[in-house]
């Protein structure tokens, strides 16, 4: 049983839905819009229910609207306006999607970009790059696309056993064209800056009695002196 926040969350995504001309996308896409317009409008983090639908429906989405606030530069969020002001020119220059909120309309044909530069991050987390990755297209699998077989299992190809585990399908719900996305000056900067700061965090204190060493064949760790 939904709350009634999401209720109204939901309520919002069918509105957006309706206001940009599109009632035959899945609600889905209504609420990404939604998040997004909101987290630009306080530029904050998405919470409570925002976030569980991201976390569901769109990590990669999550992660760049999480950079964005934690980055403590407003130049982030100026760059997320200007993208989205783009679309708005456009779509009023060329009149191609005629509807009665065209703001949110450009937002919605934004998402890709922003789902691209997210997915970026995710990988940035999980394996070190340089800034020229945001270049490049995430990679991306369609739904339902599975010809490795069964999806819990690894490259091994059995459950639980050494392998590289496949990353997580993308929503059947926010389904989103991949695109190449060109990080401004402005977002480079930003991720440059967060990258640095992360890499100056100091490790866990050790005791210095105890030799740390690394995995063997076995997986076991050197042990003390």
């Amino acid at each position: 049983m939904m709350t009634t926040g999401e209720e109204i969350f939901w309520k919002n995504a069918h509105g957006v839905l309706r206001d940009i001309g599109m009632s035959h996308l899945d609600p889905a896409h209504g609420a990404a819009v939604d998040v997004v317009r909101w987290c630009l409008l306080v530029r904050g983090r998405p919470t409570h229910h925002l976030q569980t639908f991201l976390e569901i429906e769109s990590p990669a989405l999550l992660a760049y609207l999480e950079r964005l606030a934690t980055s403590g530069d407003a130049a982030g969020w100026r760059t997320l306006f200007q993208r989205i002001r783009h679309y708005a020119e456009l779509l009023h220059e060329t009149d191609m999607q005629p509807c009665a909120r065209p703001w949110l309309a450009a937002i919605w044909h934004c998402l890709p970009e922003l789902v691209g530069i997210g997915q970026t991050i995710i990988d940035e987390q999980t394996e070190p790059e340089s800034v020229a990755a945001f270049e490049l297209a995430p990679d991306v699998v369609p739904a339902g696309d599975d010809k490795g077989g069964d999806s819990d299992k690894g490259s091994a190809g059995k459950a639980g056993s050494a392998g590289t585990t496949a990353k997580p399908r993308p929503s059947a719900r926010l389904v989103l064209p991949v695109v190449s996305v060109m990080l401004t000056d402005a977002e480079r900067k930003m991720f440059e800056r967060k990258a640095a700061e992360s890499g100056d965090k100091e490790g866990p204190e050790t005791d210095p009695d105890v030799t740390v060493g690394t995995d063997g064949p076995s997986g076991m760790k050197g042990g003390p002196k």
